[in-house]
């Protein structure tokens, strides 16, 4: 695998949008999401898919074809931390947080004037409320290969 983990800070619009190209298609377990309203932070750890690696060809391999099965292209994914600084509320919309077994979909994440809006495949959302803010992101731990790409049509 790559070893290169991702350590990102965002303070601004353009910021999360950064962020937000490289959280695309992260799995986000419920369970492993909190709101620290003592502490005014929200955490959450996700699943990333290296997107990174994935578009410049970075050490990826390919498994061998088989007589039965066509070769496959290996891709990464790794956890990754996402810790949101000067939260005020946080609002979940279509997302059902005492199923702590349900896995989300990550599509994007946008700055919408002073709220942080993650969106997941599904249509639920959590809206963050934010107050001089930051959002760190920090990968961990070692990556494991993944033969499924994410693929989204129009």
């Amino acid at each position: 695998m790559t070893g290169h983990p991702l350590k990102l800070l965002a303070q601004d619009a353009q910021d999360i949008q950064v962020m937000s190209a490289v959280l695309q298609d992260a799995i986000a377990p419920v369970i492993d999401m909190t709101f620290r309203a003592s502490e005014k932070t929200f955490v959450m750890v996700v699943q990333r898919f290296c997107w990174d690696c994935a578009q410049d060809g970075q050490g990826q391999e390919t498994l061998p074809a088989s007589e039965d099965e066509p070769a496959l292209r290996v891709f990464e994914r790794i956890n990754c931390a996402v810790d949101v600084e000067g939260v005020e509320a946080v609002h979940v919309m279509g997302i059902d947080l005492h199923n702590t077994a349900t896995l989300l979909d990550l599509l994007t994440i946008s700055l919408e004037e002073d709220a942080l809006l993650l969106i997941f495949a599904g249509g639920g959302k959590i809206r963050v409320q934010l107050k001089n803010w930051r959002v760190r992101l920090l990968d961990f731990g070692e990556s494991w290969p993944t033969t499924h790409c994410p693929r989204h049509t129009t």
